[in-house]
C-alpha cells in the first residue's frame, strides 16, 4: 500500500471514529453518564450556546455592537460544576429524572489546516419529557472541532446554535 493509500484509509478510518464519538456522546448524555461524556472533552474545551436573533432579511442596521450574549459560554471546569449540580440531588426540574433522548443527523465532518483537528457539523434534536408528561423538543445546529489526542477524538470546541427564537422549555439541565 501506497503512502497515499495509506493516508485514504486513515482518513476514512478517522471520519468513521468521529461519527462513533458523536452517538457515543448521545448515549452518554442519554444515560447521565456525564463524567464519562465529560473524559470525552479536551482540557481547554469551550462549550458555548449564543443567544439568537431573527431579524427580518430587509433589516440593513448593523448587529448591536455588543453582540448578543451566551445562554452559556462554558469551561471544562465551568462543565465540571454543571455535571456536580446535575449530580448533587438538588436539582428540582430533574428529579425524578426527565426521560431525554438525542438524536444526531447531517453529520458533516471536514479536515482542517491542523492535522490532528477536524470540524464536525451536526444538527442535534433533544426529546425530553417531564413528569408532567409535557414533552418538549429542543432543535440546534452544532459547529464542533474535535482534536486527535493519543488515538482518541476529543471534543475541543462547540458552537450551538438553538433553532428557536426562545427556549422553549423552562430550563437548559441539558447537554447539546
Amino acid at each position: 500500500m501506497g503512502i497515499q493509500e495509506n493516508h485514504e484509509l486513515q482518513h476514512l478510518l478517522d471520519l468513521r471514529a468521529l461519527e462513533d464519538a458523536l452517538y457515543r456522546e448521545a448515549r452518554l448524555l442519554d444515560e447521565e453518564r456525564f463524567t464519562d461524556w465529560l473524559d470525552q472533552t479536551a482540557e481547554d474545551i469551550i462549550y458555548r450556546m449564543a443567544l439568537t436573533s431573527r431579524r427580518f432579511r430587509k433589516d440593513r442596521a448593523p448587529p448591536l455592537v455588543l453582540g448578543s450574549g451566551y445562554i452559556f459560554n462554558d469551561t471544562r471546569d465551568r462543565l465540571a460544576l454543571r455535571i456536580k449540580r446535575l449530580q448533587s440531588g438538588y436539582v428540582w426540574a430533574e428529579d425524578p429524572p426527565n426521560f431525554v433522548r438525542r438524536v444526531v443527523s447531517n453529520v458533516e465532518i471536514v479536515p482542517t489546516s491542523v492535522a490532528a483537528e477536524m470540524q464536525v457539523y451536526s444538527v442535534i434534536s433533544i426529546h425530553r419529557s417531564r413528569i408532567d408528561s409535557q414533552a418538549r423538543s429542543l432543535i440546534a445546529g452544532r459547529e464542533d472541532c474535535w482534536r486527535k489526542v493519543e488515538h482518541r477524538w476529543l471534543l475541543a470546541r462547540r458552537e450551538i446554535r438553538l433553532d428557536h427564537s426562545t427556549v422553549p422549555d423552562t430550563n437548559l439541565n441539558v447537554f447539546f
